[in-house]
């Protein structure tokens, strides 16, 4: 008699069990959660994790076997190896602390299928593990890369399906992709600059054609409380943060449309050191705010969520933002949302558990106090060097950053946007990097430091001839307009920018 035939003579569970021990043996209690933690593939890089597994059972079981497809992959050439691991009792991944991850197998799937035989005996809490995929230096931009969990087996013989989890508020999965451009190129936006500081009706210093040269834009317009909720940046005085912010984003996104552009848009975190540092520091309020930041990004849109903490000020904090990120993760699964961090690698600096977990991670290459430029080579390249050398980080995630505005020399006690400075010294050659400004009473003031466009074109060619990930903008607004002979914009996109799209 089959279980569903007894259950329909109305026996109950205490009834039926007896039959099931007798007929099956002892069934097993393990729980198998998929997560699909990762949207954002790139060409050519290795221990690229698609797929979290966790597993929860009885301490001591036994799981023997597991079996993948390749899903709705575009071509499994594109996938050159597939690696099974374990982060064990942690949500979160890392490839470069060897206490947290064990690789256990790898392969290529074959007809689009591959099975690991491992055997993983579970503890007292979950068992987490991860499919990570090697991606082909040829495979295509925007290509699909997809993985689905079809079976795991236990050492009883038993075979389970696992249960697909996704975030919130989604009903389909979005399939993750190999990232459309060579290279990003991304600018910070901060609210009132996207419509000006009138808070004109249409955008003051954005047009469509930015969009189509852009491959990410951060709106600069949000914030975190200590119990894990969701605020708004400060907008300036005598302004409302939150209409302000939200008419931001309309603006954008109606300019993206327009554009009919390819770039992502991105919500951006920040001005929030107290109240993050408090509410990762405790497990619920860093689940609660993990959520909440989700459910913020996935309801208005985005498709990036950046967060610029400034910053954690001991390896206790780093470790505390690896665990908030692998939250944010769980909480992102299946929507391609990505996530990055600003960081100033060479002051406050991350680790593994950051780094490994990021799609990509913008240096805040500025801001140095040596005498001869706050944003010098020197300091550009340093950055480039610590993620890739000390966090062994690939080039593809490492995306560097050009300053749009000077620093007092020496000091960074004044800053001016550069657009204001060339206003004060509209002879300067594109060479020229420092020069003095103004008073507010007009007489000459103390000499600043900045990047003209000579060494804004140098450090782009530099960007793109070591095949780093890319450039990041602070703070794209206080430019001079696109078509202005000494626009640092109009000397970035001569070097790089995104691709035309294909008609």
């Amino acid at each position: 008699m089959g279980i569903k035939a007894v259950y329909n003579h109305g026996m109950k569970w205490f009834t039926i069990l007896p039959l099931l021990i007798f007929q099956f043996g002892m069934l097993s209690a393990l729980e198998v959660e998929a997560r699909y933690t990762h949207g954002t593939f790139y060409k050519g890089v290795t221990h690229q994790p698609i797929l979290q597994l966790k597993l929860t059972g009885e301490p001591g079981e036994k799981v023997t076997a597991l079996s993948f497809t390749s899903g709705e992959t575009v071509s499994t050439a594109n996938i050159k190896t597939v690696r099974l691991g374990t982060t064990r009792g942690w949500n979160g991944f890392t490839i470069n602390t060897n206490k947290l991850i064990e690789q256990q197998a790898s392969g290529r799937f074959s007809k689009g299928r591959i099975r690991f035989e491992k055997e993983f005996v579970l503890g007292e809490g979950p068992l987490y593990l991860w499919l990570y995929y090697d991606i082909d230096k040829s495979a295509k931009y925007n290509a699909r890369i997809d993985a689905v969990c079809t079976e795991v087996e236990t050492a009883d013989g038993e075979i389970i399906e696992p249960e697909i989890i996704l975030a919130e508020g989604i009903e389909e999965r979005v399939i993750a992709r190999v990232y459309p451009f060579p290279y990003r190129i991304v600018p910070y936006y901060r609210p009132r600059w996207v419509k000006g500081w009138g808070n004109a009706e249409k955008a003051v210093h954005l047009t469509p054609a930015h969009f189509n040269l852009f491959t990410d834009i951060i709106h600069f317009a949000y914030s975190v409380t200590a119990d894990g909720n969701i605020s708004y940046q400060w907008a300036g005085g005598g302004v409302d943060n939150k209409t302000v912010a939200d008419d931001a984003l309309a603006e954008i996104k109606r300019l993206h449309a327009a554009a009919k552009s390819r770039a992502r848009l991105i919500a951006g975190f920040a001005h929030m050191d107290g109240p993050m540092t408090q509410a990762v520091a405790n497990p619920h309020t860093r689940r609660t705010l993990a959520h909440n930041m989700a459910q913020w990004a996935i309801t208005r849109g985005y498709q990036g969520i950046d967060i610029d903490w400034e910053y954690p000020d001991s390896w206790q904090q780093w470790e505390q933002l690896g665990y908030f990120i692998a939250d944010l993760r769980e909480e992102l699964s299946g929507t391609g949302i990505s996530v990055s961090i600003a960081a100033s690698v060479g002051y406050k600096v991350p680790n593994y558990w950051t780094t490994d977990q990021l799609d990509f991670i913008m240096t805040m290459s500025y801001d140095d106090l040596t005498p001869d430029n706050h944003a010098s080579m020197r300091l550009f390249r340093r950055d480039a060097d610590i993620c890739q050398n000390k966090f062994h980080m690939p080039k593809a995630k490492i995306v560097l950053g050009l300053p749009f505005y000077s620093n007092e020399q020496g000091k960074l006690t004044s800053q001016y946007g550069y657009s204001t400075v060339y206003g004060w010294n509209p002879r300067m050659k594109p060479d020229v990097n420092s020069c003095r400004v103004k008073n507010n009473d007009g007489t000459e003031g103390p000499m600043h430091t900045f990047n003209g466009p000579a060494l804004i074109t140098e450090k782009c060619r530099w960007v793109k001839e070591n095949k780093y990930g890319g450039v990041m903008i602070w703070a794209y607004e206080t430019d001079l307009p696109i078509k202005h002979k000494a626009s640092l914009s109009r000397a970035m996109f001569k070097v790089i920018r995104q691709p035309k799209k294909k008609e």
